[in-house]
C-alpha cells in the first residue's frame, strides 16, 4: 500500500530533520520511500522567486501532484515542506493515496532561534520579506492526523517515535 506522509510547518520548524528520519525509518522495514523536501523541490523544479500567495499555491499543488503520481506507483511518499494552504489540505486529504498530515507547530521565538537559514534574521533586519508566517499570511491545518507542539522537554527521538505509531495506527484504520 501506498502512502503519502505530508509534514508541514513554517521555515526552521524541523520538517526536513523529522522527515529524513522517518523515510530512513520505513526504509528499514522494506518499505520502497521517496523523500519530497520543499527546497530541493525548489531547486530541481528551477524556482527561484516565488512570492505571491498564488505563486506559492500553484508550486504547492505541484508537489501534491508529483507526491500522487509516485504513490500511485506503489511508493511511500514523505513530504517536507511548507506549504501552509487550506486549498492544499483539502485537495491532499481527496486526491493523495492513505494521505497522513503532520503539522509541527513551533513558537515564533524559538524558530527565530534555531533560523538555520537566516530567513527571520535577514526579515527582522529588512533584508528579506515574503516569509510565511511573517508578512505571508498562512492557513494552519484545521485537523491535522498529528499536531506536534513544540516542547522543550520533547527530543527528537521522541517526536520520531510519536509519528512513526501514529502513522502506524493511521495506516491500519478503515
Amino acid at each position: 500500500m501506498s502512502n503519502v506522509i505530508w509534514i508541514t510547518g513554517l521555515s526552521a520548524a524541523g520538517k526536513t530533520t523529522l522527515a529524513t528520519d522517518v523515510a530512513d525509518r520505513l526504509r528499514k522495514t522494506g518499505l520502497p520511500v521517496v523523500m519530497l523536501d520543499g527546497d530541493e523541490l525548489r531547486e530541481a523544479l528551477d524556482v527561484t522567486a516565488v512570492h505571491e500567495r498564488e505563486d506559492r499555491l500553484v508550486l504547492a499543488f505541484k508537489y501534491s501532484r508529483l507526491a500522487r503520481m509516485i504513490a500511485t506507483q506503489g511508493i511511500t511518499v514523505v513530504v517536507a515542506t511548507v506549504a501552509l494552504f487550506k486549498e492544499i489540505h483539502a485537495w491532499n486529504r481527496e486526491y493523495l493515496p492513505s494521505y497522513f498530515e503532520v503539522y509541527l507547530k513551533v513558537p515564533l521565538n524559538e524558530l527565530r532561534r534555531r533560523d538555520p537559514k537566516g530567513i527571520y534574521r535577514r526579515f527582522d533586519t529588512g533584508k528579506l520579506n515574503n516569509v510565511a508566517g511573517l508578512d505571508v499570511p498562512i492557513d494552519e491545518p484545521s485537523a491535522p492526523h498529528l499536531l506536534i507542539c513544540y516542547d522543550p522537554n520533547r527530543s527528537h527521538e521522541e517526536a520520531l517515535t510519536l509519528l512513526l505509531e501514529s502513522f502506524a495506527e493511521h495506516s491500519q484504520s478503515p
